[in-house]
């Protein structure tokens, strides 16, 4: 297959979606008293999506193009949480046995998660070695290894989000959405570019996690050798080869946001939308928050998750605060 995901097989994506995936809501967000009823921010709430993230579609999709028997078996794949649940909540529907890799130091609540909807979570002790484990457990037992980064129909399932924005927000003059490895955000700037070439596709990064930020401006996809954010969400040290492609065709532009002003984003979408965001989930409206972007334009920010703990709570509020 191709690289770029073809905008046929993204529309065919969306419309083989399962039910249980909700068509969440745009609603905007006033920065301040004297916004309100001008609002240029717009959030797509995803945090308000069945698992608390975006991730449910791309694994439908995933799931939905397996032939009977690779369902019948089984797939395996690693993540640090949102896709974990999202698999296991696919699998369960659909009766397909899904095994999750997560590192060992993985949250207990995230892990709590992926078993409660009856997923297998099998625990590795190196973060480089979790691709390679599920390569090696699903030779041994027949299941169908899915690598979340560079799966054709994963990004098809992540491009639904952007044809959603564009069918529902008739004014729409840039689209913000966060980048880690680039699936959700190559898919959504290919679903908007195909639909309104004339809209602004920006993704965003935060200042201590920005491989695709950096590859970009090298013109490949380069691996960074420092990481850290708070938000855990957007791990990735280096974008995906396909996503990258999606990216490099489709996106404007990257910009950057510091930890300080995801812990600003935070506390406003609660507090004057709220709408409870993960750090990961804040980081596209933190853009537009922080005056990284053009502000002038009537923006939608997907707030992409809302799976956080108290702990990680009180670090946001201590980052505003910053």
């Amino acid at each position: 297959m191709s690289l770029l995901v073809s905008f046929d097989d993204i529309k065919d994506a969306r419309a083989r979606l399962h039910p249980a995936v909700r068509r969440t809501p745009i609603i905007p967000v006033a920065r301040d008293s004297r916004e309100i009823g001008n609002e240029r921010l717009f959030v797509k709430c995803e945090n308000l999506q069945v698992t608390g993230a975006y991730k449910v579609r791309a694994a439908f999709t995933m799931l939905d193009r397996l032939t009977p028997e690779q369902k019948s078996k089984g797939v395996i794949l690693t993540s640090s949480g949102n896709f974990a649940q999202a698999f296991a909540f696919a699998g369960r529907l659909l009766n397909v046995p899904i095994a999750v890799v997560m590192l060992r130091e993985t949250s207990a609540y995230k892990v709590a998660a992926t078993e409660g909807h009856g997923a297998e979570v099998i625990f590795c002790d190196d973060a480089l070695g979790r691709q390679p484990m599920v390569f090696d457990v699903a030779e041994q037992r027949g299941m169908t290894a899915i690598d979340t980064w560079e799966e054709y129909w994963i990004t098809a399932g992540h491009a639904s989000l952007g044809l959603e924005i564009c069918e529902d927000f008739e004014d729409l003059q840039q689209v913000l959405v966060p980048v880690s490895s680039g699936g959700v955000a190559g898919g959504t700037a290919a679903a908007v570019k195909n639909l309104r070439p004339d809209v602004k596709v920006i993704g965003v990064q935060p200042e201590r996690a920005n491989a695709a930020y950096v590859s970009r401006q090298k013109g490949e996809a380069t691996a960074i050798d420092y990481w850290d954010s708070i938000a855990d969400g957007l791990s990735a040290r280096r974008p995906g080869e396909r996503p990258f492609a999606h990216i490099q065709e489709y996106m404007d532009d990257i910009v950057l946001v510091s930890e300080n002003d995801i812990g600003r984003a935070f506390v406003t979408l609660l507090t004057r939308a709220k709408l409870l965001g993960e750090a990961a989930g804040v980081v596209a409206p933190a853009a537009f928050l922080s005056d990284k972007v053009d502000t002038s334009l009537k923006t939608v920010a997907a707030l992409t998750g809302g799976n956080l703990t108290q702990e990680s709570m009180q670090k946001l509020y201590a980052l505003a605060e910053g």
